[in-house]
């Protein structure tokens, strides 16, 4: 397998060229100046879809159906609690870092030990939405109207977990399996990577940050507290690595699957690549992004490796008064890798409403069957049907990468993306 020299963090230069900082960085403390480059500063994603949940059944709430003589079926505490929608308001912290390093490091006349870290930076650039004033509206408007409110935030409730999640491959079957490993609160190995870096400048884990003043500061400046994530034991054969950042947002979604709910984090996906092998560990480069190669194939192996996000459905009701598209659910849209299909397109191209759609509208309090009639707009790709004389709305999204040909089509930027997890 003939890997191109670049990895896709170039694509996604060519994408945005917004993840790198253009302009030297001074880290405070009176540290080194950082080259332009050097620290790669993730895009905020914070939106007005992270402060709602869609309609769904109030958790742990056991009612019993029945028909009123006065009101509506809807209105009765069984009704209600079918289409319960939960607001928020979300927060969000910047994250920076300079890069995913080795080092071979001795503590206490011990052997050098290999150690795998990442020196990233927190800046609370005070971003934060509410949506106190539409928690009233019936209609959901808020769905598509941009009622964002940004304002500076005071400190938050500050947390952050970095778990390193890569690849090795079984010499004997060459099957792969994945490995884990949880950032660790190491004080002595964090002094030590300190002093490699920049004496100069504090490197605070996990736990110190969560007690540490993280001061509204304005985006322009370069202030900020830095931190250190340290992961020991590493497999050297490890490759197809991801690292997933999780705490710097309190935004959240809740994947319901029958009576199995869920709280998915939002978290940033951080990407890289290295062949794995333990020669030298510390001296291997580690790229950022995934690898880019000729045999589309093979490239679909590698994004499978990364678990990137697959296609959405979402399904939208036409509403006539406000002259827009309401958001009703959305759903994965259960795409294969191994042959690029989805077993709910054809059924809808077919003139059906699957059952999955049909499951998750009726949790979204909207009463529809499976088999309904659709119409397909643009085949494989976008659908109508009506029903209790509302239009709706079935539009595929993909994401990140699309079919193409034998292979996939990356679309956006792979070496850093914001998911939920």
């Amino acid at each position: 397998m003939a890997f191109i020299l670049k990895t896709a963090s170039a694509l996604g230069f060519l994408f945005a060229m917004c993840s790198t900082t253009l302009a030297q960085v001074d880290p405070g403390s009176g540290g080194r100046r950082l080259a332009a480059g050097v620290l790669k500063v993730v895009p905020s994603a914070l939106n007005a879809r992270d402060t709602f949940s869609l309609p769904t059944p109030m958790p742990e709430l056991e009612t019993k159906a029945y028909d009123p003589k006065l009101i509506s079926s809807k209105e009765t505490l069984h009704g209600l609690a079918q289409r319960v929608v939960f607001f928020r308001d979300v927060w969000e912290y910047e994250f920076s870092f300079t890069g995913l390093r080795q080092a071979k490091i001795a503590l206490g006349g011990t052997s050098p030990q290999n150690v795998w870290y990442m020196v990233y930076r927190v800046r609370n650039l005070g971003k934060s939405f509410s949506f106190e004033d539409v928690k009233k509206n019936p209609e959901f408007d808020h769905l598509t109207k941009d009622l964002r409110k940004d304002k500076s935030t005071a400190e938050q409730n500050f947390l952050p977990r970095l778990t390193l999640e890569g690849w090795v491959v079984n010499d004997l079957t060459r099957q792969y399996s994945k490995s884990v490993y949880s950032d660790e609160i190491n004080p002595a190995l964090a002094m030590e990577i300190q002093q490699r870096e920049d004496p100069r400048v504090p490197l605070f884990d996990a736990v110190q940050l969560s007690t540490a003043s993280i001061q509204p500061v304005a985006d322009g400046t370069n202030s900020g507290v830095w931190g250190v994530a340290i992961w020991t034991g590493v497999n050297p054969k490890i490759d197809f690595v991801s690292v997933f950042v999780e705490g710097f947002t309190n935004a959240y979604r809740i994947e319901r699957n029958g009576d199995d709910i869920r709280l998915k984090r939002k978290n940033i996906q951080l990407n890289f690549w290295r062949a794995g092998d333990s020669i030298d560990e510390a001296e291997d480069e580690i790229d950022f992004g995934i690898p880019l190669v000729d045999d589309p194939q093979q490239q679909v192996l590698i994004a499978r490796r990364y678990d990137l996000p697959g296609p959405v459905l979402s399904v939208l009701e036409d509403d006539p008064n406000s002259n827009r598209n309401l958001l009703r659910a959305e759903l994965d849209a259960m795409f294969n890798l191994k042959d690029f299909t989805s077993p709910l397109i054809p059924i809808m191209d077919k003139g059906r409403l699957p059952e999955k759609i049909a499951k998750s509208l009726k949790e979204a309090g909207i009463n529809v069957d499976a088999g309904t009639a659709v119409e397909a707009l643009i085949e494989g790709r976008k659908w109508t049907f009506q029903i209790d004389g509302k239009s709706f709305i079935i539009d595929l999204n993909y994401r990140f990468w699309e079919p193409k040909d034998d292979g996939i089509r990356f679309i956006k930027s792979l070496d850093s993306f914001w998911i939920y997890r």
